[in-house]
């Protein structure tokens, strides 16, 4: 249940500030935002950074679904009774974004930042073969095409790291939830205020899927972070966060 999720909240301490509510991507959970939390605290405004059922320390589901990770969402904000709420979603975490806007238009949700994320979330046949055949190679294989070629190693290992936690079966139900994510004739319905931000050489989600987001939500502005691959919100958090301070101040 929600109500035992692993997750963090942590609650503004300056009024009329926003809840920002960090959801992680495909095999993470929430310690992969911490410099999020950090900067955004200093502000005295709410973060809530969440693992996604198990994922992290959340329990385990019976399955996985993208309407089982919303309806998580949904009531964790619903239960911490939150206004002004902010969605943060990476990857699959901006398709877990997008679907709970759409399925709740009228909700508590004020704002939405995608980061490396898009409409549709097609997975190459590469990474399903290497989950299930050898996960070492798997992990090896997205340490090269998710980040910049200039990314330090310390950040591929601390991501590796939530990775290997959950594991390769978790991993590839997520792959599979993305492979079978499109909502591309459904952006029209997206009315909030949306910030789009993307790694200038991401090659998991590319530049033209964020671009693409932006030209059919209406109310969006995009960002373009240079020397930063899929996993930008970590190869360049200062920026990353200053944009996102930037979009809701």
């Amino acid at each position: 249940m929600p109500s035992s999720s692993d997750f963090n909240y942590y609650k503004p301490t300056k009024p009329d500030t926003p809840n920002l509510v960090f959801i992680h991507g495909a095999g993470g959970d929430k310690t992969q935002w911490e410099k999020q939390r950090i900067f955004f605290q200093q502000y005295g405004w709410g973060v809530i950074s969440l693992s996604l059922p198990s994922h992290g320390q959340s329990p385990h589901a019976v399955s996985l679904s993208l309407d089982n990770y919303v309806e998580t969402v949904y009531e964790i904000l619903i239960n911490q009774n939150l206004e002004n709420v902010v969605l943060i979603g990476h990857s699959m975490g901006g398709a877990i974004a997008l679907q709970f806007t759409l399925k709740y238009p009228g909700s508590i949700i004020d704002k939405l930042i995608l980061i490396g994320t898009g409409a549709k979330l097609k997975v190459a046949p590469t990474f399903f073969d290497a989950i299930e055949t050898d996960f070492d190679r798997f992990l090896e294989l997205l340490g090269r095409f998710a980040f910049h070629e200039k990314t330090i190693a310390q950040i591929k290992l601390e991501n590796e790291k939530a990775l290997r936690r959950n594991g390769g079966a978790i991993i590839l139900q997520d792959f599979k939830i993305c492979d079978s994510f499109d909502i591309r004739l459904d952006l029209h319905k997206i009315t909030k205020q949306t910030l789009i931000i993307v790694g200038q050489d991401d090659q998991m989600t590319p530049v033209k899927y964020s671009t693409f987001l932006h030209e059919n939500i209406k109310n969006s502005q995009l960002s373009i972070i240079p020397e930063a691959g899929h996993y930008v919100f970590q190869e360049k958090p200062l920026v990353v966060n200053t944009e996102i301070h930037k979009f809701l101040s």
